[in-house]
């Protein structure tokens, strides 16, 4: 009965947070937006329909143009980009115009993992979203799900999260103000998260001989874009600790041991650079 009568404060909150959030000052579609790594663009070059183009922004920030070749892209806005790209056309096409549309966003990811009813990537529209917004954006949190320990993972720094206290005692200072890059842990009971540049992201069962490479192959295996020696293991414990892993050695059978996991351990693969 408890958990129903916060349930519905949960959804009450997340219903007046959303009616009454201030819009954005970085939507896709306004030429503030910041362009980062991942994100897919639409070159448009008026009059030379020859010279459009969708072109994917790599890690590096770098996309790769007909006639300009490899140009730099991120950390741009959308209409720095556009001008850049209008003054160096302009050398080859006389006039040239172009316009930059953001046609994805794939910069502005972050992640929820455990209990909470869509885990996986979530791409920040906006550039004011909270923690509260966020969770309603993925369908809230789950049955099962401690309300109490959740926490938020910024790089290397761990943010404890209390719904119960957010909720219950209207205690606004737990509702984080999220970054790209950030993921978010819900708990579960004997699960363990793999996240990342894997095939099937998400919660593993939590067995006595799990260990990374064990968790690893459970999600499917690297995807072709992972960087296996660059593998990050967060465990949110009391003693909380942030491990970097080679998991490249592991498996090719160096002497690097395969690492025991923890329940509510955390493993992240990240991209390669190229």
């Amino acid at each position: 009965m408890k958990m129903n009568i916060l349930s519905s404060r949960i959804v009450i909150l997340l219903l007046s947070l959303l009616f009454f959030a201030p819009h954005a000052a970085q939507s896709a579609g306004s030429p503030d937006y910041r362009i980062g790594p991942g994100d897919v663009l639409s070159i448009t070059v008026w009059d030379n329909r020859d010279l459009d183009q969708k072109v994917f922004v790599r890690p590096d920030g770098k996309i790769s143009l007909t006639l300009l070749g490899q140009i730099d892209a991120g950390g741009l806005t959308v209409a720095e980009l556009a001008t850049a790209l209008s003054d160096m056309y302009s050398k080859t096409v006389k006039g040239a115009q172009v316009v930059v549309d953001v046609a994805e966003i794939r910069s502005r990811a972050i992640y929820f993992v455990g209990g909470v009813v869509r885990p996986g990537p979530l791409q920040l529209m906006n550039q004011d979203v909270t923690l509260l917004q966020a969770i309603s954006m993925v369908g809230g949190v789950s049955q099962g799900g401690n309300l109490e320990s959740a926490i938020v993972l910024r790089g290397d720094q761990i943010i404890p999260v209390d719904f119960v206290k957010l909720i219950q005692k209207t205690d606004m200072t737990q509702n984080v103000k999220l970054q790209p890059g950030d993921t978010i842990v819900v708990p579960v009971a004997g699960v363990v998260y793999v996240q990342g540049e894997v095939k099937t992201p998400g919660g593993i069962k939590y067995t006595k001989d799990l260990t990374i490479v064990k968790a690893i192959v459970q999600a499917g295996g690297f995807t072709t874009m992972a960087a296996p020696k660059r593998v990050r293991l967060l465990r949110p414990g009391e003693k909380k600790q942030v491990m970097d892993v080679n998991v490249s050695d592991i498996m090719e059978g160096e002497k690097t041991p395969d690492v025991p996991l923890e329940p509510n351990d955390v493993i992240t693969i990240p991209q390669r650079l190229f």
